[in-house]
């Protein structure tokens, strides 16, 4: 990230462009406002990082006239305590963040890295505005896994792996991770890309159905059968079959499954004639199947038949660094499907998405986004417009007077929960090696040792 540093006190000067420097940021260091000026009128910078109290020209000054620039940049004021007041009040008019000196370099580190999370979101959805004319109604794009992380890098080595093999495969993994979006990249991995794909939701069928909706019937084959059907087995003949929530199938089911598997053939109800069909089988589950079979509640010889290989599709709380990236993916995929104009999002906004939990996943980030295009009805995306799990901890300047105090996080906290998930993510990164993570951080291996002991 290109950062602009403005600081007249040069001890204070140089300490922060080491340290950021170290953190793997371009730095150009100003020793005054005019200076600073001056550097952000002929180049382009992602962070203004300014003091409030310099000569020439203040801080304040120099926010007021980055947001006037093309391309405006994000601004962190560092201030004393004495002009705490001035720095809340340029937040209002847009500036980023504000720290108070003295602070903990740590701690400026983490909230400029912050920054670096939202300008790369930014980055991505200029740099997919170019690619979102409208599709046409019968096109059908390909589907990719969205993702930078090393929890998805496995799955893609996995699926590569699968998809070459053409095995049976089962895709496990917690609501809304993409167990389906996973089955789909599978199948058009694979040399039967070109032939159908078929999903069942095996939740969503009666047991009393299952046979029909699976293997077809003939008509006259039971009451209300007025004409032949082919199942979704047939359907599916020289393609894949994917078979969503299998762990839902009942006993009875499960042994009418595992006889179609096993020999390849089927009869539909009201035959007596064999089909003998060649499918692809992905099977997928957000629960314990190994457990389920404890239990009693799954066939063991099924799960074995089923499971050749495995796929875990990670939560997104373990793969948080690619918010950025799906966010930028999702955004495209909505203006597309709507017609309209990429949105944009403001920084409230991509601070809420960035810091959120996500209970539900990427399904729950496709839907915030929804939901703030939705309410913004073509404007800028604000943290007003997200669910309201989301504003809890970030709100916009403008959705101020209408949200009641109880749905903000004090700011301290909200520094120690993105700090928290932060940490916890560089350390994923690196396989928990405590001495790698600190590099990565920026931060001695005792700080880490204390932050992780806090």
């Amino acid at each position: 990230m290109r950062i602009l540093l403005a600081e007249d006190d040069r001890t204070v000067r140089v300490t922060l462009r080491d340290a950021l420097e170290d953190a793997g940021h371009e730095v150009v260091a100003c020793a005054d406002g005019s200076r600073a000026r001056a550097a952000l009128e002929r180049e382009r910078f992602d962070l203004l990082l300014s003091d409030v109290r310099m000569p020439g020209e203040d801080g304040i000054t120099l926010f007021r006239h980055a947001r006037r620039l093309p391309g405006c940049c994000a601004v962190i004021l560092m201030t004393a305590f004495a002009a705490v007041e001035d720095a809340v009040a340029v937040m209002r008019e847009g500036a980023h963040d504000y720290i108070t000196k003295p602070f903990d370099i740590d701690e400026l580190l983490l909230r400029v890295e912050r920054v670096g999370e939202e300008a790369r979101v930014r980055r991505a959805l200029e740099a997919t505005a170019t690619d979102c004319e409208p599709a046409s109604d019968d096109a059908q794009p390909r589907v990719e896994l969205v993702g930078e992380s090393p929890a998805i890098a496995e799955v893609r080595a996995r699926v590569a792996a699968a998809a070459e093999a053409g095995v049976n495969v089962l895709v496990g993994g917690e609501t809304g991770t993409g167990k389906e979006l996973c089955a789909r990249v599978l199948h058009q991995s694979s040399a039967r890309a070109s032939k159908p794909f078929v999903a069942v939701n095996c939740a969503a069928i009666p047991g009393e159905l299952f046979e029909a909706e699976m293997f077809g019937h003939e008509r006259g084959a039971f009451t209300g059968a007025v004409e032949r059907r082919v199942g979704r087995l047939a359907a599916a003949a020289g393609g894949t079959l994917f078979l969503d929530e299998v762990g839902e199938l009942p006993a009875e089911q499960q042994a009418k499954l595992l006889r179609a598997i096993e020999s390849g053939r089927f009869e539909p109800l009201g035959s007596n004639t064999s089909v003998e069909v060649d499918v692809w089988l992905i099977c997928a589950s957000n629960r314990d199947l190994r457990a389920q079979i404890d239990a009693g509640g799954f066939r063991r010889d099924l799960f074995y038949r089923l499971n050749v290989i495995e796929v875990k599709m990670p939560p997104l709380r373990e793969r948080r660094g690619d918010i950025p990236l799906l966010v930028s993916d999702l955004m495209r995929r909505i203006a597309e499907r709507r017609h309209i104009e990429l949105p944009h999002l403001t920084p409230a906004a991509i601070s809420a998405l960035l810091t959120y939990g996500y209970p539900g996943n990427v399904r729950e980030l496709h839907h915030a986004l929804e939901h703030g295009v939705a309410l913004a009805r073509g404007g800028a995306i604000d943290v007003a417009h997200l669910p309201f799990d989301m504003q809890r901890g970030v709100a916009s300047d403008d959705s101020r007077g209408a949200e009641s105090q109880e749905s903000y996080t004090p700011l301290a906290d909200a520094v120690r929960q993105f700090e928290h998930a932060y940490i916890e993510r560089v350390l994923q990164s690196v396989e928990g090696k405590r001495g790698e993570a600190a590099k990565l951080l920026g931060i001695s291996r005792k700080s880490l040792w204390l932050k992780l002991k806090e």
